[in-house]
Formats: C-alpha cells, structure tokens, sequence
C-alpha cells in the first residue's frame, strides 16, 4: 500500500475511534488482518463488534468510492470477516456504518450529499449494530 494510502487509513482509523467514543462507545484500533477497530462497551453493545474500515479522501463525480472486499481475487466481506463496514467521507467528516449482511458488493459508492447529514454517524451505527447483533443471535442459535 502506497504512503498515502496508509495515511488515509489511519485517519480513518482514527476518526472512527473518535466518533465512536462521542457516541458513548469505548473502542480501539487494532492491527489484525480484516479488522481495525473493535468496540467494546457501549449503549446496546452486548457483543463486541469488528469493525473494517475504509476511508475516502476524495470523490469523482461527488461520489465518494470504498472497496469493501478482501483477497484476491476480491471477495465482498462476509460475516467470518468483521462484524461492521465504516465507511469514513474524510472530506466531510462523517461516517456511514453499515453491517456487514448488507453490503454484498466489492465497490459501494456513496453520494457526497448523503454524508451531509449532522445524525449520520449516529443513525447509521445504530442501525448497523442492531442488525449485527441479530446476525449474531441467528449464527448463535444454530451452534
């Protein structure tokens, strides 16, 4: 990975770590293959989740572009993987969490006017963990 992309990386990183911890979440950056934050204690966190993140410094078209797939060749992310995509808009500051079960594709592009919304990051986690943490009950159930 070039320089600059591991910058991205890590602010993304970072911002998510942050936002999280406004939210009332405790979490940490973690360096483990497919996983960069996991959040540990927090409103509604029963189980903790892994979370993958992806950042975006730019956009084309105002369309800000994440790869949310692994190996090669690529693969869209599976519950085996992590738990949480956060998909961070760097230009605006504002994440859009999604669980994993919802994305399906490699390439998830994502309007620049979409992350202009001051209860995104909230919203969203929400949403996101509360369909994890069904995923989670569903998997259990079967072991």
């Amino acid at each position: 990975m070039a320089d600059g992309m591991k910058i991205i990386g890590h602010a993304a990183e970072a911002f998510v770590v942050y936002s999280l911890a406004k939210l009332g979440v405790e979490a940490f950056m973690v360096k483990q293959d497919g996983i960069d934050v996991v959040a540990l204690k927090g409103p509604n966190l029963l189980v903790a989740q892994r979370i993958e993140v992806k950042g975006a410094s730019h956009t084309h078209n105002n369309l800000y572009s994440f790869t949310c797939a692994k190996g090669k060749p690529k693969r869209p992310y599976t519950k085996e993987d992590c738990d949480i995509i956060a998909m961070v808009g760097l230009l605006d500051n504002t994440i859009s969490f999604r669980a994993v079960e919802e994305l399906h594709q490699i390439t998830k592009k994502i309007h620049r006017r979409d992350f202009d919304s001051n209860d995104l990051t909230e919203r969203t986690w929400n949403k996101a963990l509360a369909l994890s943490l069904q995923s989670t009950k569903e998997l259990l159930k079967g072991i």
